[in-house]
């Protein structure tokens, strides 16, 4: 890094710890997966790749961080490109300073496992046990891709293959508490090494377990190209094994179509499982007041003390009744439920639409969204969750191209040239635009700020949502 790289890396510190509660430490992997997004990314991005900060450094980060929510290593936040947190000389020590510091505070890492031997497991069962509310001090999340041998040595860069299924069942018996992931790669590994890969996670006492489909760009290399049609194929398979597993299983991006609070999975021994709630239920109501969504949904059920859930069971459930379900959730205020639900609005969000739109007496507002969140946001214009005449347009993450369909990843460039296309006569009296592709300057993966679009549109009010 040049001297004016460092000093924006410096400053990009403490705002990514601050604003995701995620601790940076490294950019280093003892892996090379052919998937892996740092492989294709192109020099006008504004990323840092670093090697491991300084303990020194790390302590001065951990003002920080906020002790009322999980604090996560491993994973990946604004501009900063997150390796294997155990490949960190200081990576134990760390630790153990951040539990003497936050001694009730949830840590999650995020790992690849080939570097958790027994010795480390141990160190980490100090760490664990259960907060005050009964909810687990130390978590980890296991990315496992694939488990043949083969496939490990060509597709992840793993030079010893059944490291990462010897600390899965180490985890097992030691009682450290994980969570799955893997990225689905059946045009690589096959189908069924796919899905041996999710139910040996579930074999081995995985809470969760998240399937992300896999992404190319127009930077992606040939060798690694596939039809899009392989999502759905995925999506099929889960749905397939959704029913079969006693862990909730997770798609994302989640490809939803709808604000339906649809249950896709229950955490054993959580308030939701003792509830006797089960995959597939529709949570219609929170203390008798109607969910907008599945995001409104969860968070009213996370808040309440033993809130009452109104749901409805599918028909040819074992359960099935007539009349609505009424259900106790007990548990206390701020307590996870344990229920998985697919991410969709937050009430608050759409409430940001509605009050933008009513401040600024906006007879043509333009809401630019993500391909992934089109449909959510129709289907909120569609029950009056938002004013109906707001124009809603999908923006094609064209810098990225290829699958790439997430608001994170589009740039001030794909906003404005789809600004630029718009149909003659129909300039908009107030612009909505997702928070996601921005940083908190506002500028997004190439250091462009959205005020950027006022060049298309002077003097065009421009509402930035977050959520």
């Amino acid at each position: 890094m040049n001297a004016k790289t460092k000093e924006e890396f410096r400053r990009l510190l403490p705002e990514a710890v601050s604003r995701h509660n995620v601790l940076p430490l490294t950019s280093f992997c003892n892996l090379s997966c052919l998937f892996c997004s740092h492989r294709s990314v192109p020099p006008e991005l504004h990323l840092y790749t670093f090697p491991p900060l300084a303990e020194g450094q790390l302590l001065e980060l951990i003002p920080f961080l906020d002790a009322k929510d999980k604090i996560i290593i491993g994973e990946s936040s604004t501009r900063l490109c997150e390796g294997e947190p155990f490949t960190h000389p200081s990576i134990l020590s760390l630790l153990f300073s951040l539990r003497e510091r936050f001694p009730k505070t949830p840590l999650q890492i995020t790992t690849n496992g080939t570097l958790l031997e027994q010795k480390t497991i141990k160190a980490l069962q100090k760490l664990a046990g259960e907060t005050p509310r009964g909810e687990p001090l130390l978590e980890l999340v296991i990315s496992l891709n694939c488990t043949d041998a083969a496939a490990r040595r060509e597709i992840l860069g793993d030079r010893e293959p059944l490291r990462v299924i010897a600390a899965l069942e180490l985890c097992q018996r030691m009682g450290i508490p994980f969570h799955g992931s893997v990225v689905a790669a059946p045009h690589l590994a096959g189908w069924d090494d796919l899905e041996q890969s999710l139910l040996l996670l579930e074999a081995k006492g995985a809470r969760t377990i998240r399937l992300f489909l896999p992404g190319i760009t127009r930077f992606t290399s040939a060798l690694q190209q596939w039809d899009e049609s392989l999502w759905s194929d995925i999506a099929a398979l889960r749905q397939r094994l959704q029913g079969r597993m006693s862990c909730p299983l997770m798609l994302e991006p989640p490809l939803k179509k709808d604000l339906r609070a649809r249950v896709e999975g229950v955490i054993r021994g959580t308030p939701a499982a003792r509830a006797g709630l089960q995959t597939g239920d529709r949570i219609d109501a929170v203390d008798g007041e109607k969910v907008c969504s599945g995001v409104s949904a969860f968070d009213r059920i996370k808040k309440a003390a033993s809130p009452v859930l109104t749901a409805e069971r599918p028909a040819g459930a074992a359960a099935c009744r007539a009349a609505p379900l009424q259900i106790v959730l007990e548990k206390e205020k701020g307590v996870s439920p344990g229920l998985v639900m697919d991410y969709d609005l937050a009430e608050e969000t759409m409430a940001a639409v509605r009050q933008e739109i009513a401040r600024r007496g906006a007879g043509l507002p333009l809401l630019l969204t993500s391909r992934a969140a089109a449909p959510l946001w129709e289907c909120a214009a569609a029950s009056g969750l938002i004013p109906p005449w707001t124009c809603i347009e999908t923006v094609p993450n064209r810098f990225f191209g290829g699958t790439i369909c997430c608001a994170g990843l589009l740039t001030v460039s794909d906003l404005r040239e789809h600004l630029e296309i718009l149909p003659q006569g129909s300039k908009p009296d107030l612009l909505l635009i997702p928070a996601a592709p921005f940083d908190q300057q506002g500028r997004d993966l190439r250091g462009k700020s959205y005020t950027e679009l006022f060049q298309t549109f002077p003097g065009l009010p421009i509402a930035v949502l977050s959520g």
